[in-house]
């Protein structure tokens, strides 16, 4: 049952957004793997023949299971129209064979198949070589990761982290989104710290590439993911004012013009 707006909390609002992005009438994309793993696995948005920028595209839901990329396809169809080809990726999450290290080898291997494969399906040339690496809320966490990594790779690389969770150690250590982080690493972070170390946002900034484009967006309005942890990490962040942590993958809501901005233009 839909609710008046008064009559709800700003969570309630941001999980009756969440399922109404899972209610839209978005097919799947083309299904393609990049693993053995059934969830190691893209789907393909978009024709790559007109595509005017290659996408990767990591779906959050704090790594849990029961999240996969069906609520991120709205967001990829709707990149899709404005001329991109979209690589949603799915992958191996905490329940699923995933966590550290896991699910960010899976995004990493995920991300090297888009680049080598881009071309034979018929991206123009050179594009490949300038994706955007997109992620929301644990998926931004998963693209900011990555670019400490394997950024130096794609040096052209824009990384786009959207609500991103990106202190993982406090988050842990806060037990957050009932210790979602906490079982996503496997351990405390005063018991593995070479782990958090290895994977945490907030602790790699320094070992970024030089000169990579890493952006964050945030919502003032967030209450999944507080926008102070963005504001606490030294990385370019545009604060979304009035925005929720749903409204950055909705491609109906008033932020999107923004988003779609900041990942194509």
């Amino acid at each position: 049952m839909t609710h008046p707006p008064h009559a709800l909390s700003a969570a309630e609002r941001e999980q009756e957004q969440l399922e109404a992005l899972l209610a839209r009438p978005v097919g799947p994309g083309e299904r393609v793997a990049y693993g053995d793993h059934p969830e190691q696995h893209l789907e393909l948005f978009g024709p790559a023949e007109t595509a005017q920028r290659a996408v990767v595209l990591i779906h959050g839901g704090y790594f849990r299971d029961r999240t996969n990329l069906v609520h991120a396809r709205p967001l990829a169809a709707a990149l899709a129209e404005a001329g991109a080809a979209v690589a949603l990726v799915e992958y191996r999450r905490a329940g699923s064979g995933g966590g550290h290290p896991r699910t960010l080898q899976d995004v990493m291997a995920a991300v090297a198949h888009c680049v080598d494969h881009w071309p034979g399906w018929g991206l123009s040339p050179g594009l490949e070589e300038a994706p955007v690496i997109a992620g929301h809320s644990a998926g931004g966490c998963l693209a900011l990761a990555w670019a400490s990594h394997r950024g130096a790779g794609l040096p052209q690389a824009r990384v786009r982290g959207l609500a991103p969770i990106t202190d993982l150690v406090r988050e842990a250590r806060l037990g957050l989104a009932e210790g979602a982080v906490r079982d996503y690493m496997g351990a405390d972070p005063a018991d593995s710290p070479e782990a958090y170390r290895w994977e945490d946002p907030r602790s790699r900034v320094g070992l970024l590439p030089a000169g990579l484009d890493v952006q964050i967006l945030h919502g003032t309005a967030d209450v999944t993911v507080d926008v102070g942890f963005s504001r606490d990490v030294p990385l370019p962040l545009t604060e979304l004012e009035g925005a929720g942590h749903v409204d950055l993958i909705d491609p109906q809501s008033e932020w999107f013009p923004r988003v779609r901005h900041a990942l194509l233009d």
